[in-house]
């Protein structure tokens, strides 16, 4: 079974080209998800956020708020590194088991969507790697009006993540999401045909 890496900068489109790879009939595991799967009430990292963070973060229906998680660890690299230190080995373990379980299942490949992938050091797990970018203009606009966040703090954001360029550096293969869907597509089908060694 072959593991493809999914990254990209903060709202540069890495679900736009998840959805791809699921509409071809690939098995995608979204981080995100499970990130968020496993802060729900009741499930692992749930206590832990709120001792750490305090109940000030919980919204409603006793869930996570993540905008208000948001806005704390992102204007404090100190906050950031205690938030990934508490999630990043949960959410790691519950990966690797979906990992595991796509293997059991003899597929072909399995699709990990990560945004924070280079930063966690997980490219050394997959044998390919998949990069979404855009031009930093389009990266700034989507962002704002996405999480309805001001310039300064979109501009906070994706400097909080490792420069495009490195990335792109650690990558195999890049698709330009700056313009239409279509565009994006074309890419994404010439990148499908090498990953599968067609």
């Amino acid at each position: 079974m072959k593991i493809i890496g999914l990254t990209g900068g903060i709202a540069t489109g890495k679900s736009t080209v998840a959805k791809l790879f699921r509409r071809v009939g690939l098995h995608v595991i979204d981080a995100d998800n499970v990130y968020k799967e496993l802060s729900k009430p009741g499930n692992i990292l749930y206590n832990k956020l709120i001792a750490e963070f305090s109940s000030a973060i919980v919204g409603k229906n006793y869930e996570i708020d993540w905008k208000k998680l948001g806005s704390m660890v992102f204007s404090d690299n100190q906050l950031r590194e205690r938030l990934n230190s508490i999630t990043h080995p949960a959410v790691r373990e519950e990966i690797d088991r979906l990992v595991a379980v796509g293997r059991e299942s003899q597929e072909d490949f399995v699709i990990l969507e990560i945004p924070l992938l280079f930063e966690t050091g997980y490219q050394s797990f997959c044998d390919q790697v998949v990069l979404v970018k855009t031009d930093r203009e389009t990266q700034i606009r989507r962002l704002m009006a996405r999480d309805d966040i001001d310039r300064t703090t979109a501009i906070q954001r994706i400097d909080a993540q490792i420069p495009m360029e490195e990335k792109i550096k650690l990558s195999d293969f890049v698709i330009d999401n700056s313009a239409d869907l279509i565009k994006t597509e074309k890419q994404f089908y010439q990148i499908l045909t090498k990953i599968r060694g067609i």
